[in-house]
C-alpha cells in the first residue's frame, strides 16, 4: 500500500513530515499537515506504526501543528541520517506531485478558455491541443466532479510512476467487470478491492493483496480470490453480502516482522575545469593574468582562460517501510456485506487528491460490480466506465455521464445505464462485447464549457451528436469519429417538456423530433450556402448547426418571459445572458430545445437537408460570421409538402451589431 502524502516541510517549520520520532515508547510520525494553513491550528495526520486497527491499517489521529511543536521535542528525536533521507524523499515526492498537478491544472484552466462562437451561436470547440486535454475536457463536459477528472488524471500519474518503479505493476487490465468497495464480516474478515486485485485479511492477519476473478453462473456472481492453500471460491448476493462456504478458512497471509528505517548518503558537489585559448597581439594583453599568456612570435600571444563549473548532486535515499513475514491462520466462516464497513484504500487515494483540488468529494463508489475500461463501436458510439459513473460518448467530444448499475440475472449480466430521456440496457456477451440489443440511432447529449459563473461553476452550451447503437468491443481508446451533429435537438423526454413548458406541449407539437431515422413528415428542406466563396477560407456556413424551430425566438423568449430591449434583437439577448452566465441563458436554450422541429450539421459547402417534418410554417435558427459581420437566418419559411430548397445569403440575413 502506498499513502501519496501532498505536504512537504517547510524550511522554517520545525516538524518534518516522514521521520520517526518515539515519544514515550510509542513510535509516532507526520504524515501530512494541511498546506493551505501554516498557523499552529493547522491539523496534521499522524501515524502510529504500533498500533494496528483490526482492518490491517496502522492508526492514524488528527492532531495541531501547536500541539506538535509542543510534544515532540520531549521526544527521541530522529537522527541526521534519517532527516535527511525523509528530506530528500519529500521533495522528490513533492516535485513529482507539483508537476502532475500543474499539467492536470493546466488542462482545466484549456477548458476555461473554450468559448462560443459564431455570432453569439455556438459553434464546434476549439481543437484540443493533445489527447490528454481532449479527455480532460470530455471528462469535465460528460457532468463528472473537475476533481474527480483531475483526481483520476493524477491518479494515472502516479501508475506511470509506479511502472518505472515496480515493472508490470501497473499494466491496463482488459475492460471488463470488476469489484469495488469493502466488505467486512465476523472473525476481522475485511475484503477491500483496489484496482488490479483485492485486499485480504482476516483474524489476525494483515492484508496481502490477491488476484481475483468473476464468473456468472445461476443468475448470481461467482468470485474467486487466489488465496493459499487454496482459493477462496465465493458467491456475490446482490451488491451487499458475500458468503462462502460453511466452515473454518484456513488462510496463508503476512503480519507485521518489524521495521526497517529510512537511509541516505549526503548531497555533494562536483566540479569540473574546462580552458579556452584564443590568440590576442600585444594592446589586448592587458585583459589578462601574466601566467595566462604565452608568447607565439610576430607580436602575437597565446590566451589561456580556465572556467570552473559546479554542479550540485543530491543525495540518495530510500523510506523507511514495515517488514511482513507469512503466517498461517484459521479464520470463521465466510459471511461478509459492505453495509457499514469501513473506507477502503482506493477510495482514500482518490479523495485525497480531489481535496488536494479544493474539490467535492462527490458520491461514493458503489459497492459490488462494476466495469471498467473503454468500449466502442464502429459508428462513434462509445461507453466509458469509471467506478462512480459510466460516459455515454458519439465521437471523440460528444460525451455525458451517468449512474449505473451490473445486474447478474438468469439470461445474463445486464448493465442498465440510468440516462433519464433514453434509459440503456447492454448485455455482456461471452466474448467480452456489450450488445445493446438494437441498432437505432442514440443521441448524447453532451456539452461545451463556455466559461464559469460567479461562483466560480463551469457554464456548458449544447454539443449533441447522434450515433447508431451497434455492439462494442474493448478498445484502448474513444473513437476519433463517427455520428451525426444534431445541436440543439430535443429529446421525446426533454427536460423543458417535462417541466410543463409550453413550447413543448403535445398542442403546438413540441418534444417531436424529425430525425433521419424517423422522419415526421414528407416535407424536405435543403439549405446552400449562397455566400461567395473566399480564396483559402472555408466557406462561412461549414460544419454550422441548422435549427429548424415550430415556432420563432422572439415568441420563444416572450413566453419564457424575458423580455427583448428595443433596438435590440432575440440573438443579442441570447448572446448576452450566455455570455454574462445568467440563469436566462439555460433558460432560453432549454426552450429552444424544446421548440425544435429537427436539426441537422452543415458539410464543408454550407449544405444540408433537414429530414421530413409537416408541412407548415417553420422557422430557421442559424448563424455565421462573414466579412467579420455577425449573420442570422430567423425568418419563417413555408413548407410544402416534398422538396423545399432556400439559399442563405447576404440579401436574406439580418447582421447583429
Amino acid at each position: 500500500m502506498c499513502v501519496l502524502s501532498v505536504a512537504v516541510a517547510q524550511t522554517n517549520d520545525p516538524l518534518l513530515p516522514g521521520v520517526i520520532y518515539v515519544c514515550s515508547g510509542e513510535r509516532m510520525f507526520i504524515e501530512n499537515c494541511n498546506i493551505r494553513d501554516t498557523s499552529d491550528n493547522a491539523t496534521c495526520m499522524v501515524g502510529h506504526p504500533d498500533h494496528v486497527l483490526a482492518n490491517g491499517i496502522m492508526q492514524y489521529t488528527y492532531v495541531t501543528k501547536g500541539a506538535l511543536k509542543k510534544l515532540f521535542p520531549t521526544c527521541t528525536q530522529p537522527s541526521a541520517k534519517q532527516a535527511a533521507a525523509a528530506q530528500a524523499f519529500q521533495k522528490r515526492q513533492q516535485d513529482t506531485y507539483n508537476a502532475n498537478a500543474q499539467k492536470a491544472n493546466d488542462q482545466l484552466n484549456a477548458i476555461q478558455q473554450q468559448q462560443a462562437q459564431s455570432g453569439g451561436g455556438y459553434g464546434q470547440p476549439a481543437p484540443p491541443k493533445n489527447a490528454e486535454e481532449r479527455a480532460m475536457r470530455r471528462c469535465v463536459s460528460s457532468g463528472r466532479l473537475p476533481a474527480t477528472c483531475t483526481g483520476n488524471s493524477l491518479l494515472g500519474a502516479f501508475g506511470q510512476m509506479l511502472s518505472q518503479v515496480l515493472p508490470g505493476a501497473n499494466k491496463e487490465p482488459t475492460p471488463g467487470p470488476d469489484m469495488a468497495g469493502v466488505f467486512e464480516g465476523p472473525g476481522h474478515w475485511r475484503l477491500d478491492f483496489i484496482d488490479g486485485g483485492v485486499l485480504v485479511n482476516c483474524s489476525f492477519l494483515s492484508p496481502n493483496q490477491e488476484a481475483y476473478s468473476l464468473d456468472f453462473k445461476g443468475g448470481h456472481a461467482v468470485l474467486t480470490i487466489n488465496t493459499r492453500p487454496r482459493p477462496l471460491v465465493l458467491t456475490l448476493h446482490g451488491t451487499e453480502t458475500i458468503t462462502g462456504p460453511p466452515g473454518p478458512v484456513t488462510i496463508d497471509g503476512v503480519v507485521a516482522g518489524g521495521y526497517t528505517p529510512g537511509s541516505s548518503s549526503p548531497g555533494h558537489t562536483e566540479t569540473s575545469q574546462t580552458t579556452t585559448h584564443e590568440m590576442v597581439d600585444k594592446s589586448q594583453t592587458g585583459n589578462y593574468g601574466q601566467s595566462q599568456l604565452t608568447y607565439q612570435g610576430n607580436g602575437q600571444y597565446d590566451a589561456a582562460t580556465t572556467h570552473t563549473n559546479s554542479t550540485y548532486v543530491a543525495g540518495a535515499s530510500t523510506p523507511g517501510y514495515t517488514n511482513f513475514v507469512p503466517k498461517r491462520a484459521t479464520c470463521p466462516a465466510i459471511n461478509l456485506s459492505s453495509k457499514g464497513a469501513g473506507t477502503g484504500i482506493q477510495t482514500m487515494q482518490t479523495d485525497l487528491l480531489k481535496t488536494a483540488f479544493g474539490g467535492e468529494k462527490g458520491p461514493p463508489t458503489p459497492a459490488g460490480i462494476r466495469m471498467h475500461g473503454i468500449f466502442a463501436a464502429s459508428t462513434g458510439f462509445s461507453v466509458q466506465f469509471f467506478p462512480e459513473a459510466v460516459i455515454l460518448g458519439c465521437g471523440p467530444d460528444a460525451a455525458r455521464a451517468y449512474p449505473y448499475t451490473v445486474e447478474p440475472g438468469a439470461t445474463g449480466v445486464a448493465i442498465k445505464i440510468a440516462a433519464p430521456d433514453h434509459p440503456l440496457a447492454l448485455t455482456i456477451k461471452p466474448d467480452g462485447s456489450l450488445d445493446p440489443g438494437d441498432s437505432n440511432p442514440y443521441q448524447v447529449h453532451g456539452r461545451i464549457v463556455t466559461g464559469q459563473d460567479n461562483n466560480d461553476n463551469f457554464t456548458f452550451a449544447p454539443l449533441e451528436q447522434t450515433c447508431n447503437l451497434a455492439t462494442l468491443t474493448p478498445s484502448k481508446t474513444i473513437p476519433s469519429s463517427g455520428g451525426g451533429a444534431s445541436t440543439m435537438l430535443a429529446s421525446a423526454a426533454s427536460p423543458a417538456a417535462s417541466a410543463g413548458n409550453p413550447a413543448a406541449t403535445p398542442a403546438n407539437g413540441g418534444g417531436n423530433l424529425s430525425t433521419s431515422a424517423s422522419p415526421l413528415g414528407n416535407a424536405t428542406l435543403s439549405i446552400v450556402s449562397g455566400l461567395p466563396p473566399q480564396p483559402g477560407v472555408p466557406n462561412p456556413l461549414a460544419g454550422h448547426p441548422y435549427t429548424l424551430l415550430r415556432n420563432s425566438v422572439a415568441d420563444i423568449l416572450a413566453k419564457q418571459g424575458i423580455a427583448v430591449p428595443q433596438g435590440s434583437n432575440p440573438y443579442k439577448v441570447l448572446g448576452i445572458a450566455c455570455g454574462n452566465h445568467t440563469p436566462d441563458c439555460q433558460k432560453i436554450l432549454d426552450a429552444v430545445k424544446a421548440n425544435a422541429a429537427s436539426a441537422i450539421r452543415a458539410d464543408a459547402n454550407g449544405s444540408g437537408t433537414f429530414p421530413g417534418v409537416s408541412p407548415g410554417t417553420y422557422y430557421l435558427m442559424i448563424s455565421a460570421r462573414y466579412n467579420n459581420q455577425a449573420l442570422v437566418w430567423d425568418h419563417p419559411i413555408q413548407l410544402k409538402p416534398g422538396p423545399n430548397t432556400l439559399s442563405l445569403d447576404q440579401r436574406n440575413a439580418t447582421p447583429i451589431n
